[in-house]
């Protein structure tokens, strides 16, 4: 760790930023699975609980994941742009970081909140309780007084057809969705060591914090360093990427989720090494970095399900 010439600025050593490249190539990697992925097919989880619905769940969860990886791709090309200039020098800051990973979990949240339940009727549930939310933010935006009128009638005419089939809706808050989103991930992936529920809030509190320009987290997410005799005072890069990392592992599984839903998991391992092997060719690689992705220490075997890249950049 060395601080250059320029007042407040200091070096972030390679180790140090080795995660912040991670989640930019899985999310340029879970980008590509998620747009590649063809509609649900008959008999998938997605067909049977949008049969006869007026808004699709496999529709919105799509969308709740593409936002959430819109966001890791403006990441992605900012902390591992695909072209660099030798003499090119990224300033990093913690809010802007924060406020895309903070977006990025909202996102997919909601679509592994929807997901993560096993029953269809649940599922249904869940997803028009989204829906519900979603019209009464987009009636308060409304200008229009004949347009609010009618989005209102829309809201209640939906209600009552839910009340029918005995069918209660619920508003869930950002907060419970993230957490019960960390939740399913931690007990469901493989990868997925989040740390525990309060953490998981604290993550979240404070990276809502910094979007909103809040006092505290720029205060509690700095790290106090003395070089010579002289004290500095940076953000601090472990803060940073705890709520990527956030946001990438509850992105992934979304993802992952999302094919499974849909009913094209049998192909999902085919698909990850053959995206992943597409990507590997275009990125830029560290001196020394193998040409072929299959000769990347760690490459998983042919019937592994997970391909990364993350140590060539």
């Amino acid at each position: 760790m060395n601080v250059d010439d320029v007042a407040g600025r200091i070096e972030i050593d390679r180790e140090q930023s080795r995660s912040w490249v991670e989640v930019a190539q899985s999310a340029r990697l879970m980008r590509d699975l998620l747009a590649e992925t063809p509609p649900a097919i008959d008999g998938s989880p997605f067909r049977v609980i949008d049969h006869g619905l007026p808004q699709s769940c496999e529709t919105w969860c799509r969308s709740y994941l593409t936002s959430a990886l819109e966001h890791l791709g403006m990441w992605a090309d900012f902390v591992a742009p695909m072209t660099f200039h030798p003499d090119a020098v990224i300033r990093h800051d913690a809010r802007p970081a924060q406020t895309l990973a903070r977006a990025a979990l909202e996102s997919a949240s909601q679509a592994v909140w929807v997901m993560a339940s096993r029953d269809p009727r649940e599922v249904l549930r869940r997803h028009m309780s989204l829906v519900l939310a979603d019209w009464a933010e987009q009636r308060k935006a409304e200008v229009d007084p004949a347009r609010k009128t009618a989005l209102k009638q829309q809201r209640l005419d939906l209600l009552d057809i839910l009340q029918s089939h005995g069918i209660k809706v619920d508003d869930p808050s950002y907060l419970t969705l993230v957490t019960a989103a960390a939740h399913e991930v931690r007990t469901s992936f493989s990868d997925g060591d989040l740390g525990d529920p309060v953490q998981v809030e604290r993550l979240w509190r404070t990276s809502a914090g910094s979007a909103h320009g809040k006092m505290w987290p720029s205060l509690e997410l700095r790290v106090t360093v003395e070089i010579g005799g002289q004290p500095f005072s940076f953000p601090d890069a472990d803060a940073m990427s705890a709520i990527l990392v956030l946001a990438d592992k509850i992105t992934q599984y979304g993802v992952l989720r999302f094919i499974d839903y849909s009913g094209h998991e049998p192909q999902l391992a085919e698909r990850l090494r053959s995206i992943s092997r597409r990507w590997y060719e275009c990125i830029p690689k560290v001196a020394g970095a193998p040409e072929r992705l299959e000769d990347v220490a760690g490459y998983p075997s042919p019937g592994a399900t997970h391909t990364t890249f993350n140590d060539a950049q």
